[in-house]
Order: C-alpha cells, then sequence, then structure tokens
C-alpha cells in the first residue's frame, strides 16, 4: 500500500464515522440562533426584550435565588428541576427565549433540554444574574418598593 492509498482510507473512514454528524448539523443551521451576551450588552443592546410579549424570559436560578430578586416578567424554571423539560415545554411557543442564572452553569442545562424541541431564538446572558446585580441594573421582586427608575440607566 501506497501513501495514497492510506490517505484515501483514512478520509473514507473519517466520512463514514463524521458523515451522519455533518448530516445532522446541516439539519439544523439555521434552525435556531444561539446569542450570547454579557449582561451589559443585553442592557444595551436588547432591553426591549424585557417587555416583548413573543420573548420568554427564564431565570433558570432556584426558587429560593428568584424570590431574592429576579429580571423584569421573568418566570422561574429551576434548571434542576427533575422535570425540566415538562416545566419548558407549555412556553415553547413563544419566538424568543432569554436565559440566565447565575453565572452559566444552568443555563447551558436548559439550552441542552431546548435542543431539539424549541427552534426559535435563544439569547443567554452569560455572565447571568451575578453580572446583571454587579453593573447595577434594576432588579425585580426584592420588596415591596421597585427598585426600577427610568431616569437611571439612560432609560
Amino acid at each position: 500500500m501506497n501513501i495514497e492509498s492510506i490517505r484515501r482510507c483514512y478520509f473514507l473512514s473519517f466520512l463514514l464515522v463524521m458523515l451522519p454528524f455533518l448530516i445532522c448539523a446541516q439539519g439544523e443551521a439555521g434552525v435556531r440562533a444561539i446569542i450570547s451576551v454579557t449582561a451589559c450588552e443585553f442592557f444595551e443592546n436588547y432591553l426591549h426584550l424585557l417587555e416583548d410579549e413573543e420573548t420568554l424570559i427564564i431565570d433558570g436560578r432556584t426558587q429560593e435565588m428568584f424570590s431574592e430578586g429576579h429580571l423584569k416578567n421573568a418566570i422561574n424554571i429551576d434548571a434542576d428541576a427533575p422535570n425540566l423539560l415538562e416545566l419548558l415545554h407549555p412556553h415553547l411557543g413563544k419566538s424568543r427565549i432569554l436565559l440566565y442564572c447565575t453565572t452559566i452553569r444552568r443555563t447551558t442545562d436548559i439550552m441542552n433540554a431546548l435542543n431539539g424541541v424549541y427552534k426559535g431564538e435563544i439569547i443567554l446572558i452569560s455572565d447571568g444574574f451575578r453580572g446583571w446585580r454587579q453593573n447595577g441594573f434594576p432588579v425585580w421582586g426584592i420588596s415591596p418598593v421597585n427598585p426600577y427608575n427610568p431616569e437611571e440607566k439612560g432609560l
């Protein structure tokens, strides 16, 4: 066997192994957009989505963490819930999902659960609620007095 035959053999083996993965990846290309932004980038470019009826805002933290403060109009779906997909299912009709947790671990779990069942756009806040709070952005659900002030942060 010469070197060219060996290369062809390796190439064909590679194709046989990788072809199913390449076909699956092509089948899903363009079906779902995933946008990762920091809290600052979200605040500067996507803040209007907190009021958008076609955007589902999911806080993936625990109920206890959620009750200590969350983004406006967020719902709490704990990423560690054993019935995560069942909890997500009623909300899959929205065209866009905004995901966040404390940092990113739970967000990744929710994205994995959505894989293959949700075809809309996903926006995740990569530095999560921690980044949101560290930047002093408005937080809901922490007291009867809403800390939101439209004059602050350029709103």
